[in-house]
């Protein structure tokens, strides 16, 4: 019987153990923690499998980065992939971009740009993938400075169309950037625990950069060693000649709360001399609930109600003749005004006989002396 008992248990064990790490294995996603099913219990994480999009474009972005030379080319590539079970068309077209504040003369880059092969079209057969390079020719007579340029990818078998974002320097003598912060602002009161903030940097150079913002929040009584807590991180390309405003939106960040803030501001720019730059921007808000508004409002009417229920009465007893209330006033205040008159009188008087009385003695005094 204790035989029995003892291999129940040591089987019971091992049981639990193989299922711990089974869990421990198989049940942690890339973050650690553990992957719930629908149902809310815990599911195999080797059965939690990300299906791939039926066509995917590689990249949603190309930087040609900077043209030192002039007259001549420069290559980059990206790759369509074909995840689905039949062959799909694709038409691959360079365009200008038609984005708010750059102008034509930084759009000329979609004219240099050819498909290597020069081959537009393509089949990509099921499961399968295709390369396609992009060339850049720069003219002779290119002048320094960004230029833009955007790639449209038609897939006319699915009918549905993918952008790639282009960018190119032409690094010549001339280039120049211009950033700097124009414009700073933070709402200094608030009705519903939201952040409303934003920075303004401007480009003055030929030249775009990325200009990195971030917002961080600490409360104005937290203590020196508290940490901030971040709000809000984001970053965006300032094209040449032109003004982005970074702004806190206030549906993605969570609320604050109520009380009184100091909110951080940071920009990171490329300054006119080349110098990556890092600007702060700090200020105090408040936050503040609805009612106690209403409080604040219900107190200055109150004072406004006294001063009017004031005014009638004092017309009342008076009439309308402004200057007979101050008579009146002036009539009440002087039986005060003469008891403090007769008292100071009273004063000097005792001051001065008290000062002739010592100078009696002194006299006196010299008298004794002299005899």
């Amino acid at each position: 019987m204790k035989k029995t008992l003892l291999v129940g248990l040591a089987l019971c064990g091992l049981l639990n153990i193989s299922f711990l790490t089974i869990s421990a294995s198989a049940c942690l996603g890339p973050d650690g923690k553990p992957v719930e099913g629908t149902d809310g219990e815990v599911t195999n994480c080797a059965t939690v499998v990300e299906e791939p999009e039926p066509f995917e474009v590689s990249t949603e972005a190309i930087d040609f980065g900077y043209f030192s030379e002039v007259g001549r080319s420069y290559t980059q590539t990206f790759v369509l992939s074909n995840n689905t079970g039949e062959a799909v068309a694709v038409k691959v077209s360079p365009t200008k971009p038609e984005t708010a504040g750059l102008s034509d003369d930084n759009k000329l880059g979609a004219d240099w740009i050819v498909i290597v092969g020069g081959v537009k079209f393509f089949e990509i057969p099921a499961h399968s993938t295709k390369t396609v390079g992009l060339r850049v020719m720069v003219p002779a007579d290119a002048k320094p400075g960004s230029q833009y340029a955007k790639i449209i990818i038609d897939n006319t078998t699915a009918k549905e169309t993918h952008e790639i974002d282009v960018r190119m320097t032409v690094a010549t003598e001339g280039l120049a950037f211009g950033g700097e912060v124009v414009k700073s602002e933070a709402a200094p009161v608030s009705l519903d625990e939201k952040l409303r903030a934003s920075m303004t940097v401007k480009n003055g150079g030929n030249a775009g950069f990325e200009a990195e913002y971030s917002v961080r929040v600490k409360s104005k009584f937290a203590s020196n060693t508290e940490e901030w807590k971040e709000a809000y991180k984001t970053s965006a390309t300032v094209y040449p000649g032109s003004e982005h405003k970074f702004e806190v939106p206030s549906d993605e960040v969570k609320k604050l709360g109520y009380g009184l803030f100091t909110i951080e501001q940071k920009v990171v720019y490329i300054n006119s001399k080349g110098e990556k730059i890092e600007e702060v921007s700090t200020r105090t808000v408040l936050n503040l609930p609805v009612w106690a508004l209403c409080v604040a409002g219900g107190v200055i009417v109150l004072a406004i109600v006294v001063t009017i229920i004031v005014k009638v009465v004092r017309k009342k007893k008076y009439g309308d003749d402004e200057e007979d209330w101050d008579e009146e006033e002036e009539e009440e205040e002087k039986p005060g005004k003469a008891k403090k008159a007769a008292k100071k009188s009273t004063k000097k008087e005792k001051k001065a006989k008290a000062k002739k009385e010592k100078k009696v003695d002194i006299e006196i005094d010299q008298e004794d002396i002299e005899d």
